[in-house]
């Protein structure tokens, strides 16, 4: 949920990665996988630091208003809301793995590499292998 620790954690990781990111692109020869990389760590770590600086400027705000907090941690909690974003996560996951073959077989067609499809397939087959991994596990539990 909302945690102030979490957000200063990102907001200094965030300054380790774009300090890393700015350094490694200043004293590294420019190659074009590793000037990638360092571009990479260096907007990641200013990712981290927006996405911090949003969560405290959030949790400030709701610590505003008296009562707001613990609100949305009892609306967090709900069973209701609980079983409402399971079911949003499961149709969105079964909506990603359509879009996925639909992807592939895009794929196929407009013949882009081999690899590329079948880097698609084995993610729709893994997320189909994890799938029937956790029904087991969750009938066993319940």
């Amino acid at each position: 949920m909302l945690n102030k620790k979490r957000s200063l954690i990102f907001i200094l990781s965030g300054i380790v990665l774009a300090v890393i990111g700015l350094l490694a692109s200043i004293f590294i020869d420019k190659g074009d996988i590793i000037s990638r990389a360092t571009s990479l760590v260096f907007a990641l770590g200013f990712g981290f630091i927006g996405g911090g600086l949003g969560n405290l400027y959030k949790i400030n705000r709701i610590e505003k208003t008296p009562g707001k907090f613990k609100q949305i941690e009892i609306e967090f909690k709900d069973e209701r809301n609980e079983l409402i974003r399971d079911k949003a996560n499961a149709k969105a996951g079964d909506i990603s793995n359509w879009l996925v073959l639909l992807v592939a077989y895009i794929c196929i067609i407009m013949g882009y590499p081999l690899w590329l499809v079948f880097l698609l397939l084995g993610v729709f087959l893994s997320k189909s292998i994890i799938w029937i991994i956790l029904i087991n596990k969750y009938n066993k539990e319940l």
